[in-house]
C-alpha cells in the first residue's frame, strides 16, 4: 500500500475516535534517528496544533507520555523487526488505543503484529534512495501535512523523491576521489567527529553512532553545528578529523559558521555539501528535508573505503547480536 493511502486510512480511523493530537516516533539507534528529519519537518511546518516528538523505545515504555491514547499516532521502526524495546513500545501503544504504523525491513517480524499498517522499506546495495527508511519516514510526515493541512510544499516534495536517487548517484561519483583519499589518510585515526544541523543532524548522528562507533569501533561524537560553539569547539586541533554534513535552507548559516571555524583552526576535514551535489535541482521547500537521505548515501562512499582501508568490515561486531545485553 502506498504511504499516502496508509495515512488516509489512519486519519479515517483516528477521526472516528476524536481526531489526532499527538504523533510519537518511537525506535532505537539509527531507526530512531531516521525519524528525526520527519519530526523536524512537522515541528517547523505544522500550524494546526499537531504535536510531534521522538522517543527512544525503552524510555517510551518506562516513562510513557500520559497523553498516549486514542488520539495518538505512534510510528515505529525496527530493521529486523524484533528489537525487544521497540516491539514492547508498539504493543503498549496498541494497548492504549493509539493508531500504529510500523516500519521494518523484515516481513512477518514480531513488530508487524502491532501495526495497523506495516511498511517494508528498501535497504542495502541496489536500494532506491526514495524507498529507504529515512525517506519513508519523511514521506509519512509529508503525507500527514498534506492530509491535515494541505501543505503547500507537497508537490515539490513528491517531485523531489522522484529525483533524489539520481542526484545521490551523481553525488557519490562526485565525492569518490576525495572520500577515498581521506579514508586512506584517516585509517589509523582513533577518533573522528561529525557535525550537522537542522534535518541533516540525523545524518550526522547515524554516521557517528551507527557507522564510526558501531561498525568501526572509533571514538566519535555527533555535534549539532549550533551547539558546537558552546563547549565542543575546544577539541579542535589541526590533527582532529571532522566530517561536516552541510544542510541547505534555514539552518545552513549554522553549518557555514562551523565550516569557517574548522577551516581556520582545524586541518582534517571532509565536507559533504548538498548544495554542490545537485540538491538545488529540487524545490527549496523540499530540499531542506531531503538533504539527510542524500548525505547518508553520499558519505557511504567514505564509509565503505574506510572499512577496506582499516580491514574492518562494516558487519563486524563485538557485542551486538552476540551476547546478552
Amino acid at each position: 500500500m502506498q504511504v499516502g493511502n496508509i495515512v488516509a486510512e489512519t486519519k479515517k480511523r483516528l477521526e472516528a475516535g476524536g481526531g489526532l493530537a499527538d504523533i510519537y516516533f518511537v525506535a532505537c539507534g539509527g531507526s530512531l534517528a531516521a525519524f528525526w528529519p520527519c519530526e523536524h519537518l512537522l515541528q517547523t511546518e505544522c500550524t494546526s496544533g499537531l504535536r510531534a516528538s521522538s522517543w527512544a523505545s525503552a524510555e517510551f515504555v518506562h516513562s510513557t507520555p500520559k497523553r498516549l491514547g486514542r488520539n495518538s499516532l505512534v510510528i515505529t521502526c525496527s530493521h529486523q523487526g524484533d528489537t525487544p524495546e521497540t516491539v514492547a513500545a508498539a504493543a503498549l501503544a496498541k494497548s492504549r488505543g493509539a493508531a500504529c504504523i510500523a516500519l521494518t525491513y523484515t516481513p512477518g517480524s514480531p513488530i508487524t503484529a502491532h501495526g495497523d499498517a506495516v511498511i517494508r522499506y528498501e535497504w542495502g546495495p541496489g536500494s532506491r534512495v526514495e524507498n529507504q527508511k529515512i525517506s519513508i519516514g519523511l514521506k509519512l510526515g509529508i503525507e500527514l501535512l498534506k492530509a491535515y493541512e494541505d501543505w503547500a510544499g507537497y508537490e515539490g516534495a513528491m517531485a523531489g523523491f522522484e529525483a533524489i536517487h539520481d542526484i545521490a548517484q551523481a553525488a557519490r561519483a562526485a565525492v569518490n576521489g576525495k572520500a577515498k583519499e581521506l579514508a586512506r589518510q584517516w585509517r589509523d585515526e582513533a577518533a573522528v567527529y561529525t557535525l550537522a544541523s537542522g534535518a541533516s543532524y540525523a545524518a550526522s548522528y547515524i554516521e557517528s553512532y551507527c557507522i564510526l562507533m558501531e561498525m568501526q569501533w572509533l571514538h566519535t561524537a555527533s555535534f549539532h553545528a549550533g551547539e558546537f560553539f558552546h563547549g565542543a569547539l575546544e577539541i579542535t586541533t589541526p590533527d582532529t578529523p571532522f566530517i561536516l554534513l552541510m544542510s541547505v535552507g534555514r539552518t545552513r548559516p549554522l553549518d557555514e559558521r562551523a565550516l569557517a571555524f574548522l577551516r581556520r583552526y582545524g586541518g582534517k576535514l571532509l565536507v559533504i555539501d548538498p548544495q554542490e551535489l545537485g540538491i538545488g535541482k529540487l524545490d527549496p521547500a523540499a530540499a531542506e528535508f531531503l538533504c539527510p537521505p542524500l548525505l547518508l548515501n553520499t558519505v557511504d562512499v567514505f564509509n565503505q573505503e574506510l572499512a577496506r582501508e582499516r580491514r574492518h568490515p562494516l558487519t563486524t561486531r563485538r557485542y551486538m547480536w552476540k551476547v546478552p545485553y
